[in-house]
């Protein structure tokens, strides 16, 4: 039988998460499971150090092991869910709803509305996890924004009352025509941790384990649990739900490479034009009397040559360098003998500006062709 686990935290959603990314890489793989998906609270910390345990192990092996990025949230009035992205343009979607939740609210926490979602958020599935008592207009509200790319999500924890949990939320998505896939609400890789879970808790409660009481898991069901017992707990439509959900997610972050915008270069430019032209007015501003030849030549060399360009006007050099005499206290990068530091560092003195942040802006996206 196979499975994707849609729904797992790592120790970067903090105290909560008991288990390492790749602890949870590696005992999914161990245990059989198709596809894992990474969703901490809010952030994508916990993806890239899972990405690399997947990666080692898909290039050891000709199997084929599939890490779904995603994240979980809460909104200011309760709802809970978790968006999972199915590209890259899912990718970018997602962290930009991270940035703007983390933005508005202190660092270490976050705040998002309904409002934020009134637009849903392209390429990205949606799960919701339903409270102890789910209501059909929570869920429809979810699904409208999520046409076809919504799952009313049951998690079944040995909490008491399980039976009586699923057939609730299969009637519900019966009512409201809204497919349910299963999910496990994983904290940690093995039941073992169940300790150290219940430690971090009493930790985020600032109270001692004792007195956390009903805060603290009612079970330690909350791991990566062997697909025959799953098979036991779940309906198999259910399980079979979570693999045609991880087949709808074909993002990796491989496909990721250093990219710049490309709307800070004038329309109809390309960046060596662009660079060129702001070179021509720092060679006039540095030479109002005319510009030598040699050191217009030495320009256009330099202008012809991309590693150059780049190795003397990386942008942090550019912010964090004083202006400085040529003679005596040479720019970095002066020993090259490149013209741009004579005609386009005395910007920096101007930092801000239009001019400087239009240079910082153009050598950075020409070094990066």
């Amino acid at each position: 039988m196979a499975y994707a686990e849609l729904h797992c935290l790592t120790n970067f959603s903090f105290l909560r998460g008991a288990s390492h990314a790749q602890e949870l890489v590696e005992t999914a793989i161990r245990r059989g499971y198709q596809a894992l998906a990474i969703t901490d609270e809010c952030s994508l910390a916990g993806v890239v150090r899972a990405h690399a345990a997947v990666k080692e192990h898909n290039k050891e092996r000709k199997d084929t092991f599939k890490l779904i990025i995603g994240a979980e949230f809460r909104l200011e009035d309760g709802l809970r869910f978790v968006l999972l992205a199915t590209n890259r343009e899912g990718y970018g979607n997602l962290s930009e709803l991270i940035t703007r939740g983390r933005r508005n609210a202190p660092k270490g926490a976050y705040r998002l509305s309904r409002s934020h979602l009134e637009s849903g958020v392209p390429h990205c599935l949606a799960l919701w996890l339903p409270p102890a008592q789910p209501q059909a207009e929570d869920a429809l509200w979810l699904a409208q924004r999520f046409p076809a790319r919504f799952w009313i999500t049951v998690e079944l924890l040995a909490r008491g009352g399980d039976r009586k949990r699923l057939a609730e939320l299969q009637e519900l998505g019966r009512q409201t025509g809204l497919p349910c896939t299963a999910s496990g609400d994983v904290h940690m890789h093995a039941r073992g941790r169940r300790a150290l879970q219940d430690t971090l808790t009493a930790i985020r409660l600032g109270v001692p384990v004792a007195k956390a009481g009903l805060a603290l898991q009612a079970s330690g069901e909350r791991h990566l649990r062997p697909i025959c017992r799953l098979e036991k707990i779940y309906p198999q439509e259910l399980l079979d739900e979570t693999i045609r959900i991880a087949g709808l997610c074909c993002f990796s972050l491989s496909e990721l490479k250093y990219e710049y915008p490309e709307e800070i270069v004038p329309h109809g430019k390309t960046p060596p034009q662009y660079l060129a032209e702001l070179t021509e007015a720092g060679l006039k501003w540095r030479y109002p009397g005319g510009v030598p030849q040699i050191v217009r030549e030495n320009a256009g060399k330099e202008l012809s040559d991309r590693r150059t360009a780049l190795r003397s006007f990386f942008p942090d050099r550019l912010r964090h360098c004083p202006v400085r005499t040529r003679t005596k206290n040479p720019l970095p990068g002066a020993r090259l003998g490149c013209e741009f530091s004579r005609v386009l560092r005395p910007w920096h003195h101007l930092r801000g500006s239009e001019p400087h942040a239009a240079a910082v802006r153009a050598l950075s996206l020409e070094g990066a062709q």
